[in-house]
């Protein structure tokens, strides 16, 4: 029987040995269940892997939302800002109003905030006080900024730790422009004075004389105070002037009183004599003579525009010998007048002039151009040597008028630095030019520096052709361009006041007072009108608002007639002439320009309607009885188009 062959399988040798390895067994020898703790091991790391999935997962829409809440509150704080920036038209630097300004911008913002969808937890964020703050710039830019504050819970990011709420924090800078540029007087074209000029006091006397910022110890302006003007240069004046060169003159820059006593001559205007006057006469200071205080002598001429003969821009009313009001103090804020004219109480201003400079990256600075410190003539904080009184001069210029020279002993008028005649082509490089119209600005500051008395001056800027054509001395040269019409031109020049004039009012009669141009943009937005110390006792009620460019048969707003509701319907205070003292009219007039909406207007009743007068631009004028000799101050703000600064 045959046999099944056995087969015989040969170990393979491994190469370099000398034997043959011993056969593998058919299984390892792994112990029983080692397996499934492997297959337990896998799960284990899935199940971890997972956890840092959805960990991970987690974070992402946390952080998610996070941002989507960022994004909501960023836009919800710009927009209560941009609301919060329309309630501070009216805020000026260490005004007490302010607080009440910045509470109603508050409420504002968080109602904004509120029709944003924001929590209260948002709007309450808004009362902590580092979280708004409001500033106003050198170029008089207000600017509001707000932080809100949002705590946000988050779902996932509570797995690993973090269990209070994310604190998201977003802020917003609104601003607007809001003061106005006010007209510093209705002669700003020909350089004459004759109704009134700038007049500021002294830091060392009270603010009851009519200077609610200079007085160290003021309630609305604690320390030193600058007024500032701004020089407005039209984008042709080269062409006009037929110049680069741009003169800047103050009139009488100093304090010092010229000791006479009169009486004194004087010359009519030709206008007055064509109308019977005699050609000279002479008189007497119309208040007090004494060297401390201003001396005005009446030229006679007042009484042909009084009686309709010649209208008030064609007379010249007064013969100025002095401007200056010699008070004395030595204490802030303590009132004094000495019983004779004493130097030591003479008030040093400082003239600062300058220009903004826009930088290459956008940014815009300050460069300085000239200084002058106006003199007092004590001997001990100057010797008054440079002879400004009652003169026309531009500190630092290489010539001053003709006239100036036939003063005995008589000197140039030296700036501290630089010179106020200004080379528009080589001294100003980089000006800020305001996009669109093309103009420019140059910057004058005016400050108190010591003193007491109030220091009284006028402003005009214009080409320098006229110095020897145009007399320096005051008197002088308001008969020139009174008897000369178009002889002194500033060629489009205008200086302005920055929202707040200090004036020294020179006439006691009904006078229509140019304040601020406003554009036809501006139609059914508002503006603010306030004054201080307004209270001689010849300040006659009402005051009446009106622009040049409408009839006032068709709109005019007259407040503070006596037993008559003021339009805007508000209480006021006082009443011009009663009750002014040392105060601030609050709150401040509000007009309302027309034209806002023509739809709206009642053609049954159009009268006084300010939706029924269309607007086209002009000049808002006041109708005023100011007194004579009286120091008070305009204060006016416009309703400016807010913007996002950040």
């Amino acid at each position: 029987m045959n046999s099944q062959p056995h087969l015989r399988f040969t170990p393979l040798q491994t190469p370099g040995s000398g034997h043959s390895p011993e056969r593998a067994a058919p299984h390892s020898a792994t112990p029983c269940g080692v397996n499934h703790r492997q297959a337990g091991q896998s799960i284990v790391l899935i199940a971890l892997a997972l956890v840092g999935i959805v960990a991970f997962m987690g974070i992402a829409l946390d952080v998610g939302f996070i941002f989507m809440r960022g994004s909501q509150l960023q836009a919800a704080i710009d927009s209560a800002a941009l609301a919060g920036i329309n309630e501070l038209s009216g805020w000026s630097p260490n005004d007490p109003g302010n607080q009440a300004l910045e509470a109603t911008a508050r409420t504002k913002s968080a109602q904004f905030l509120n029709a944003n969808g924001m929590p209260l937890s948002v709007t309450l964020s808004l009362n902590q006080t580092q979280n708004l703050h409001v500033s106003q710039s050198a170029l008089g830019v207000t600017s509001y900024t707000i932080t809100g504050t949002w705590p946000v819970e988050t779902f996932f990011l509570k797995v690993i730790g973090f269990r209070e709420p994310i604190n998201l924090s977003r802020s917003a800078t609104a601003a607007v422009f809001s003061l106005a540029n006010v007209y510093t007087s209705r002669h700003i074209e020909n350089g004459i004075i004759n109704t009134s000029s700038q007049g500021i006091f002294g830091p060392n006397i009270c603010t009851n004389y009519g200077d609610p910022y200079s007085p160290f110890n003021s309630a609305w302006a604690p320390g030193p105070y600058t007024y500032k003007y701004r020089i407005m240069i039209p984008p042709d004046y080269e062409e006009r002037a037929g110049t680069s060169i741009l003169r800047v003159e103050i009139l009488d820059p100093d304090s010092i009183n010229v000791n006479a006593s009169g009486p004194f001559n004087y010359t009519r205007t030709q206008a007055a004599q064509n109308a019977g006057l005699e050609p000279t006469g002479s008189g007497t200071c119309e208040k007090t003579n004494n060297r401390k205080n201003p001396c005005l002598v009446g030229t006679g001429e007042l009484a042909l525009y009084n009686n309709g003969t010649l209208p008030l821009a064609s007379i010249n009313p007064y013969w100025f010998i002095r401007m200056d009001e010699n008070r004395g103090s030595a204490t802030p804020g303590n009132c004094g007048e000495p019983g004779s004219y004493t130097a030591t109480y003479n008030t040093q201003t400082l003239y600062e002039l300058y220009y903004f400079q826009q930088q290459a990256g956008g940014a815009i600075i300050r460069n300085n151009l000239a200084s002058y410190t106006g003199q007092v003539g004590d001997g001990v904080r100057d010797n008054g040597s440079h002879k400004t009184d009652m003169q026309w001069v531009s500190p630092g210029a290489v010539e001053q008028s003709f006239d100036y020279y036939t003063i005995p002993g008589a000197t140039d008028v030296p700036a501290d630095n630089g010179s106020f005649e200004i080379n528009l082509s080589s001294s100003v490089p980089g000006i800020v030019v305001e996009a669109g119209s093309g103009i420019r600005y140059l910057n004058l500051d005016v400050t108190t520096i010591s003193g007491s008395s109030e220091n009284g001056f006028e402003l005009w800027a214009g080409p320098p052709g006229y110095i020897n054509t145009v007399p320096g001395a005051v008197n002088a040269r308001n008969l020139h361009v009174l008897n000369n019409p178009g002889s002194h031109s500033s060629k489009g020049v205008s200086i302005f006041a920055s929202g707040i004039l200090p004036l020294n009012s020179n006439f006691a009669f009904p006078i229509d007072i140019p304040l601020v141009y406003v554009g036809p943009e501006m139609a059914g937005r508002n503006i603010y009108v306030s004054l201080f110390d307004y209270d001689q006792n010849d300040t006659v009620p009402p005051i009446t608002f009106f622009f040049d460019s409408i009839s006032r048969d068709d709109w005019e707003l007259q407040y503070g007639m006596p037993g008559v509701t003021d339009p805007d319907g508000q209480a006021r205070n006082c009443t011009p002439g009663t009750g002014c003292n040392n105060k601030w009219v609050t709150p401040s007039y509000k007009i309302t320009v027309p034209g806002g909406n023509i739809a709206n207007c009642d053609y049954g009743n159009p009268q006084n309607d300010p939706d029924c007068v269309p607007f086209y631009g002009g000049r808002l004028t006041a109708h005023a009885t100011a007194g004579y000799q009286d120091t008070y101050v305009w204060r006016i703000t416009v309703d400016g188009l807010p913007y996002l600064e950040k």
